[in-house]
Formats: C-alpha cells, structure tokens, sequence
C-alpha cells in the first residue's frame, strides 16, 4: 500500500472525496495515503459510527470485469480472516460510480518500511517478534486457503494498541496480489516478466519463474523479511528487477550471522532464516506454525545477544480457534540465570572473561557453513496435475497446493496421494509424482441446470453508471467482538 493507516498525505486538502458519503454509509474525513493500488482514506461507518480505513482502488481497474470478480472473489475471503495479526476487513463493495472499495480496520502506528528507514535494522529478539507474528497472521490465512503473495515491509504494519507495551504486528492486503495479478505491475523494482506478480525483492523463486505457489512461498518472502530484520539488507538486491528475480531463483543467499558479523545474530537464528529462504519449497518449513516454532526456540539465546531482559518483545495473539498461552522470555532467561545454566557466545562488559572454550562468531558461521554443505540434497522434479474441468483446488493432508492445471516441486523419488476438490463434483484423490503427469476426470455430484440470466449480483460494464445502486456488500453485527490478545510463553 505504501502510506500507514494513518492520516499522513500532505495532498489530501486538495482531495475532492473529503467530506463525501462513499455507498451511502462511509464519510471521509482525511487521506491517509496512496499506492498503486488505489487511495486510502480515513472515514467513519455511520450507524455504527464507527472509524475505519476505506480504499478506494483506481478507477481504471473498476471498470475491468475480470478484475471485479477477483476483487469480490478475494475481498470475501478476506473478510473471513479474523486473526489480531490481520488487519479486518468489515465491508466491501462498489460505489454508484463503479468504484471498488474495502473498509478496514483503522490503524495508528507506522509501517515496517518506516521502522526499518529510521533504525536500518532490528535486535535479533525484536525481529524474531516480528516474524513471528507475521506468521501467526499466515497461520489462520494459509488454513483457509488464502495465500499472500506479496509480504513486504509496506503490507506489515506495526500498530499501536492499547493494553500493549510493544506493538502489535499487522498484516495488511491479504488476496489484493491477486486482483491486480493481471495488471502485471510491482512496487519498488519494476518489471513486466511473464504473468509473474509480486515485489522481485522479496518473492519466492517459484513465484519468480511463474509457476503455482501455495502456502510455502509466503514462508520463503518471510524468510526474506527476516533477513532484512537481522541484517538491515534484503539477500540479494540489484536495480535490475529481472537479476534480483534470477538470484531468487539460482544463488544461494549469505547467510545472515556473515552477512552481518557485528549484529551478533545467533548460529541457531541464522540456522533458520537459511532453511526458510531454501529453493525447494519441499526443504523449508511446510506450514506457518513450524517456522513460528522454529523461531520461538531461538529467543533466549537471541534475548542473550541483545543483552537485555525480555518483557514480552515476542507473543503469539491468541486467535478465536485458541492460540498457546502465555509465554515470556524474561521469565526463562530468569530461571536459567539463576540456575546458572545459560551462557552465550555474546558476552556484556560486566562479565569478567570469556569462556576460553566459546567460539567466535565467525567460526560459528564456518561450522554452519559445512554442516550445510556436508547435506547431500535430493534431486528435485516437478509433478504436473490436470484435471477436466480445470480450476479444481488441490490439497495434500489438509494444506492447499494450488488449483488446476498444478506444477508442483518435489523430490524425485517420492509420491504424495492428494485431494482433487472442485464445488459440484465428487472428491478425487491421485498420486502425484515427478516422473509422470497425471490427468483427473472429475463427475458431477448433482445435474446440470440451465444457466440463469445475469442477475443484479453479477457485475457488468454496461451497467455501471452514476445511477446504479451500491453493489450488495457484507454488513458485520454490531455486536462484533474486538480482538483478544495474549502475550506468548
């Protein structure tokens, strides 16, 4: 999105939609900022009377069929991501005028991009905070199939909320990747490759090449953000859009703890960064709440490296489908301490001599290096899927793949048994393996009826004119509960 949510822009005493009624419920009352998706205003729901965060996407994309479909495909199931690491969607739909438009929850705080311009780069304790509540948020989102596609430090916001002593993480433009993903069109780097959609800096090498991305590739941009975290620096970088893509795709990134020496970042943290940032989606974490866990094993050594107490830098928000309870970081720093139990490569002033037997910092990054180098990797093939009709979505034990036709990433001398699912037609399993394509046929579950005439519902060019009455839009209860948060242990 590129501003906050919060009223910022200089340009906004200049803007004719201050003061207007959007879809006869929201009143604008200030920007906040603008994008290359569309504005965001400051507005207030009347009846509810409550303040909310209204984009207004660009009026020529509006007007495109296919994009209105995606945006209402993609904004219904945003609207059903509920986690208090995802910014909420209450509302949307379209104006008289044919504009689309979300309602989102109003943020006060500042976006990860600006965090990062003022301070370059985080604590590691601080950053394993961060990522891990980003991938809280991913945690909900990737269980009901919606993927991000686009994590970056502009679409992370760092909200103040009250109750919170640090602030709490949330992810913003859950599914917009996917609206524009016709428009072929990128932040910061620029490039016009293939139907690829995203930020080159920050995506996957499938997301790079084209192919069908599922859950892991936002674990990979993650990986990316936390890199950027520990070390100031994205992996690879280059003006050239296309070069920082293929590096994606073929280099090996410098690991974290060498890339920055002087940050002390821990073997084990660094250790993790590298296996979420692995070119094989089949060699990183295979879901969200993996890479959290993995992340969480690294804070009291981390908290040691930053050389102060923890009081509650790293938390999981506690979601509607119950999340793990409290737990705080200073507490185990704590009892180790005084058991006398913990020692860290990275010593304070005040201790009296290091440990003759610790490593250095950069022997621990050689050790890494060949242990990582020792590993003989598997031979990685690609699994092909059809099905008739396409558009099936495929799952595999529970996790969403892709939908059909499907390119999947996998060792070459393995198989996995999928679900073939598709709305009216009867559940298929199949093998997938590298060595042979496999084609679905799918059969109906009840009777073919005769399409209806398009109904008001269905959204068409010709009718999209001042006259026409405010699409049909989703109006949540007034009774709405607000988020609950606790701090993780």
């Amino acid at each position: 999105m590129g501003q906050g949510l919060a009223p910022n822009d200089p340009l906004e005493e200049r803007d004719p939609m201050i003061g207007r009624t959007v879809a006869d419920r929201f009143i604008v009352q200030a920007r906040i900022g603008s994008g290359g998706m569309g504005t965001v205003y400051k507005a207030v729901q009347t009846g509810l009377n409550r303040p909310v965060a209204l984009k207004l996407l660009k009026e020529e994309v509006s007007w495109d069929p296919d994009t209105i479909t995606r945006f209402h495909r993609e904004a219904k199931a945003m609207s059903l991501l509920v986690h208090p690491n995802t910014v909420r969607v209450f509302d949307f739909g379209q104006t008289r005028e044919g504009i689309l438009y979300l309602a989102m929850e109003l943020l006060e705080g500042e976006l990860l991009t600006q965090k990062l311009e003022r301070e370059g780069a985080l604590a590691p304790d601080e950053a394993i905070g961060v990522g891990g509540q980003i991938l809280a948020s991913l945690h909900e989102a990737h269980a009901k199939g919606i993927i991000h596609r686009d994590l970056k430090p502009d679409n992370i916001y760092l909200a103040d909320v009250e109750g919170h002593s640090e602030p709490v993480v949330k992810v913003l433009d859950f599914g917009i990747a996917k609206v524009f993903e016709g428009e072929n069109q990128f932040d910061q780097l620029e490039t016009q490759a293939g139907t690829v959609f995203g930020t080159p800096r920050y995506m996957s090498p499938e997301q790079a090449q084209g192919k069908s991305m599922d859950a892991r590739s936002d674990l990979y941009s993650v990986g990316v953000l936390v890199y950027q975290l520990l070390t100031g620096v994205a992996p690879f970088r280059d003006e050239d859009a296309v070069v920082v893509m293929a590096k994606h795709i073929r280099d090996k990134p410098v690991p974290p703890a060498k890339a920055a020496p002087t940050r002390r970042i821990p073997l084990s943290l660094s250790r993790t960064v590298m296996r979420a940032l692995e070119k094989s989606p089949e060699k990183r974490y295979q879901d969200a709440d993996a890479f959290h866990t993995a992340l969480e094993a690294c804070l009291p050594e981390a908290a040691g490296a930053s050389g102060r107490a923890q009081t509650g830098i790293f938390w999981r928000a506690q979601s509607a489908a119950g999340g793990r309870g409290l737990w705080i970081a200073a507490g185990v720093l704590l009892v180790l301490m005084l058991a006398g139990g913990l020692a860290f490569a990275f010593g304070g002033e005040d201790e009296p001599e290091p440990v003759a037997e610790a490593p250095t910092p950069s022997a621990r990054v050689d050790a890494m290096e060949l242990e990582v180098e020792a590993e003989e990797p598997p031979r990685i093939g690609t699994a092909e899927l059809d099905s008739d009709p396409t558009g099936a979505r495929v799952y595999h034990q529970g996790r969403f793949l892709g939908e059909t036709p499907l390119r999947h990433d996998m060792p070459e001398a393995e198989s996995m048994t999928v679900e073939v699912r598709r709305a009216g037609y009867e559940t298929v399993e199949a093998v997938l393996t590298p060595t042979e394509p496999r084609l679905v046929l799918l059969h109906r579950t009840e009777p073919e009826t005769t399409p209806m005439r398009a109904s008001r519902m269905t959204p068409q060019v010709s009718a999209m004119r001042p006259t026409m009455q405010a699409a049909p839009t989703m109006e949540p209860s007034a009774m709405e509960e607000e988020p609950h948060y606790t701090r993780f242990r």
